[in-house]
């Protein structure tokens, strides 16, 4: 029977391709348009069914089976298509309910839509059932089926679908008031991973699909009641598809307003239960300008007390007096610069670190304070003296800058870029540190037309992993070493505005001083997603301005506490145009060991993969606290797929 041939029609809701972000997008509006175009040829071909065939019960019955086999296929590839939706919907749903509580009016109607979208899948998930038990279906159940569908009424598909639309789409839209939220809330951004903007349209995907299967289901519904011989319905079916495309249409009209005003920013969140781990979620740089006790005497060439601490802005140490009796004879001596010293307290007592550690101390305990951390070695307690009668001889607390093999202190100054020549792009970023040498490392992946990734090609560019000592390694060209006068890293969100363009390299430059962020874009062909010319029309773009010109400003970390100390989530405390210096931890929390802020090693990756349309470096934390330093990404933008969703 030529009825079948609608079902085989349906199934063009084929398995959608691996595109990541964008191509569900596609998927989603394809498959809407490709449906409806498709059912109405086939509905050509059952208006020219004879009459006498439409009225044959019987025949109905006989074909009844093969018709269910095929319902199967058009359920089964409706599923294939939301399985990739799934997790993340149902993640998003989750996060949207948690972070609403307070916000009642919001969480009634976001309540609504959960109620509505599952009374819709619970009639899907019935015709699936049906599908079960296709061999012994009566042909009445069908019929009573499809009236429960489209019948007027309060449970019909219709009125369904209605208040599904309208809750969604209609004046002070859900979809804009959830993407606000979304975008406001860091919290939902961590859970989801990913921009607001690919929110919205993994929320409009949602729904998408659900009007997709009520639909299909209310086609499906008028087909078998026309076949049954319960009369034509053209006028109904007529204004069913124009409701159909005006919601459809409204839809996109309201998605495209959303997505041109959310953020296509996104940056990782702290770890979540696992908390942090050193080498894994952050790393450190390390005996960069470093706590160090140490006698006046043992800070000038003369070896005499005459001055004071603070006398000594820039010095080193000139040896050990009685290293037999002080403790310069107790612990490793500091073999580089001495910094900024200031009087030590007279009273203290100090735990050393074992000499393979990064730390020079454990802890340094002041005034008879008890600490809170066992001691491994013998505690020391230096105190001042006094020589010759006229001469009293501090301690001073300095800062020590010594390279050597135990300081981590290099940034990669080397081009990061993605294999363009086989037409791959920049899907994510993150620190690594390799060879004691810090590296923006990037995950790759090929970039298809109209902006759509192939996620099978995901993967991790390998980092050059030299070592700064190399006979052919050059510092200041290969890489960067932090020292006193050159220690700030510039913040800076690099990115482009045209949809024409995407992200394939970054690396640091050194610009004033400073480390640099620049980005390399390059051009290609919307349509077909080839890269246009990459080798010779890409191009580096960074942030000229300058600090000695005003417009970048300082951030300022004082006296701050590890920021794995904090009982808090780090949120983004930078603007472009800052930048901030590398400095000492805490002397009072931390006897100054660690060097701040640590840096990020998590990937920022959002999900589902995407091109990228910028880069950046930032610097979240909370007050106090020293803080990480990390990178950031801004999502293509895809308002142009929903403007144009051809594929």
């Amino acid at each position: 029977m030529k009825f079948l041939l609608v079902l085989y029609a349906l199934s063009v809701l084929t398995t959608p391709a691996n595109g990541g972000a964008v191509q569900e997008t596609l998927d989603i509006i394809r498959v809407i348009q490709e449906v409806t175009h498709t059912i109405l040829k086939s509905w050509d071909l059952i208006d020219k069914l004879p009459v006498a065939e439409i009225a044959a019960g019987a025949l109905i019955y006989d074909n009844q089976r093969e018709m269910m086999e095929k319902i199967e296929v058009v359920n089964e590839n409706i599923r294939s298509m939301e399985q990739q939706q799934a997790k993340n919907t149902a993640l998003i749903m989750e996060t949207l309910l948690r972070e609403m509580q307070d916000k009642s009016q919001m969480l009634h109607r976001l309540n609504q839509l959960k109620d509505l979208t599952k009374f819709i899948d619970l009639r899907y998930d019935q015709l699936e059932g049906y599908e079960q038990h296709k061999d012994t279906l009566e042909p009445t159940t069908l019929v009573k089926f499809a009236k429960w569908n489209v019948d007027p009424g309060s449970s019909s598909l219709p009125w369904l679908l209605k208040l599904l639309h309208d809750l969604l789409y209609s004046g002070d839209s859900l979809l804009s008031g959830l993407t606000v939220s979304f975008e406001t809330s860091p919290d939902q951004m961590c859970l989801a991973r990913q921009s607001a903007q690919q929110f919205a349209y993994q929320l409009f995907t949602k729904a998408a699909f659900t009007e997709l299967k009520g639909y299909s289901m209310m086609e499906f519904s008028w087909m078998v009641l026309r076949e049954s011989g319960r009369g034509n319905f053209t006028q109904e079916l007529e204004l069913m598809r124009e409701n159909y495309q005006k919601r459809i249409q409204h839809a996109l009209q309201v998605l495209q307003k959303v997505v041109s005003k959310s953020s296509r920013l996104y940056w990782r969140c702290d770890p979540g239960e696992d908390g942090h781990v050193e080498g894994k979620t952050y790393d450190r740089v390390t005996r960069f300008l470093q706590g160090f006790v140490e006698n006046e005497i043992n800070l000038n060439e003369g070896q005499n007390c005459w001055g004071s601490c603070p006398e000594y802005h820039d010095t080193r140490s000139f040896g050990c007096y009685q290293p037999e009796e002080e403790f310069c004879g107790q612990q490793p001596a500091c073999k580089g610069r001495l910094y900024n010293c200031d009087l030590a307290e007279s009273d203290m007592s100090i735990c050393l670190s074992p000499n393979n550690s990064s730390r020079r101390y454990k802890y340094i305990a002041l005034n008879n304070n008890g600490h809170n951390e066992d001691c491994n070695s013998e505690i020391r307690e230096p105190a001042s003296w006094s020589r010759w009668l006229v001469m009293r001889c501090h301690y001073c607390f300095c800062l020590c800058d010594e390279p050597g093999p135990l300081s981590d202190r290099y940034f990669n100054l080397r081009d990061s870029m993605s294999d363009f020549k086989q037409n791959k792009v920049v899907t994510g970023v993150r620190f690594v540190k390799s060879n004691r040498v810090f590296h923006l490392q990037l995950q790759q992946a090929e970039l298809l037309s109209r902006g759509s990734i192939n996620i099978t090609s995901l993967e991790w560019q390998p980092v050059e992993a030299y070592n700064v000592s190399d006979v052919d390694i050059r510092d200041g060209y290969d890489f960067h070493t932090l020292s006193v006068d050159s220690r700030a890293i510039d913040l800076d969100e690099i990115s482009v505005n045209s949809t024409d363009q995407v992200v394939t390299g970054v690396r640091f430059r050194i610009f004033n001083k400073h480390l640099n962020l620049e980005v390399r874009f390059s051009f290609f062909n919307f349509s077909n997603g080839i890269l246009i010319e990459p080798q010779t029309k890409s191009y580096w773009l960074g942030n000229d301005n300058s600090h000695f010109e005003g417009i970048r400003k300082k951030m300022i970390l004082k006296e701050s506490d590890l920021p794995t100390a904090s009982d808090l989530p780090s949120l983004p405390l930078s603007k472009d145009n800052q930048f901030l210096e590398f400095v000492s931890s805490s002397q009072l929390k931390d006897a100054s060991q660690n060097t701040l802020p640590f840096v990020d090693v998590q990937e920022v990756v959002p999900h589902p993969a995407v091109p990228l349309a910028g880069l950046g470096i930032y610097y979240k934390g909370r007050p106090g606290y020293g803080g990480f330093l990390a990178p950031k990404v801004v999502t293509f933008d895809l308002t142009k797929v929903v403007m144009d969703p051809r594929t």
